[in-house]
């Protein structure tokens, strides 16, 4: 009998979700894609286990795995093919810690920013793209509960009155930062080969940067403030680096 395939659960135009995408892509482990819709999948994380109620949430078997960084631990242990490990023990430390600053600052500030310019009055255009790949009782009830879902979302992810202007200064201290790594003509934010800080940081900031390997579907059009953003940092060096590492890694 033909195993099933693990479920990565997501919301499609999750940062995150993107991070855990890449890493099963890049270990080449098939997976099948599913949609929880917010407010719903804190219940149904809870259901299955999980320890807290974000995604993305790798289920295969009995095992439960959240959080991107973990579901690239969990794919590394399955790839037999050390060549594709994105933890070299050269450069660990750094990348270790470019990971987590990314994790902690930058994809924090990236939502942030794109919630406070559409949650208040372009929820329609939120609200596609994280029920993309919910289907049946799970979208209905999504929907039933999205009044509540919007409401906590602005709470949970601090949508304030100057809270866009905010992450927008924080985002420009992350990129000077990386910036000024990368200002040497490395090719790689730690080390000589692809490794998860450079997964990491591509993936938290795709959304800005548009590589073409993003899938549509995987991102949100927004107004024109966010559009400003995006041709303001167009040509950024740090964004013409995402660019790049999705051309070189991303490409099917």
């Amino acid at each position: 009998m033909a195993m099933a395939n693990p479920k990565l659960v997501t919301f499609a135009a999750s940062h995150y979700c993107e991070k855990a995408r890449w890493a099963l892509d890049w270990h080449k482990i098939a997976y099948d894609e599913v949609g929880w819709p917010p407010g719903l999948h804190q219940i149904l994380a809870k259901r299955y286990g999980a320890k807290h109620s974000t995604l993305p949430i790798e289920l295969d078997g009995d095992d439960v795995v959240q959080g991107s960084g973990n579901i690239i631990d969990w794919a590394e242990s399955k790839d037999q093919n050390r060549d594709r490990s994105l933890s070299p023990k050269a450069n660990r430390a750094e990348a270790t810690e470019i990971e987590r600053r990314a994790d902690e600052i930058l994809g924090i500030h990236v939502r942030r920013l794109a919630f406070s310019v559409l949650l208040p009055g372009y929820a329609n255009v939120v609200k596609p793209a994280l029920f993309y790949r919910a289907s049946g009782w799970r979208r209905l009830a999504g929907t039933m509960m999205w009044p509540v879902s919007w409401r906590v979302m602005m709470r949970l992810y601090d949508v304030k009155p100057g809270s866009a202007a905010e992450s927008r200064a924080k985002l420009e201290e992350e990129f000077d930062w990386l910036e000024a790594k990368l200002a040497d003509g490395r090719t790689y934010l730690a080390g000589d080969r692809f490794s998860r800080a450079d997964l990491t940081v591509a993936s938290l900031l795709a959304n800005f940067a548009r590589p073409n390997e993003l899938s549509a579907r995987h991102a949100m059009s927004g107004p024109q403030s966010l559009a400003a953003d995006v041709d303001r940092w167009s040509e950024r060096p740090v964004m013409r680096w995402v660019r790049r590492q999705y051309e070189m890694h991303r490409a099917s």
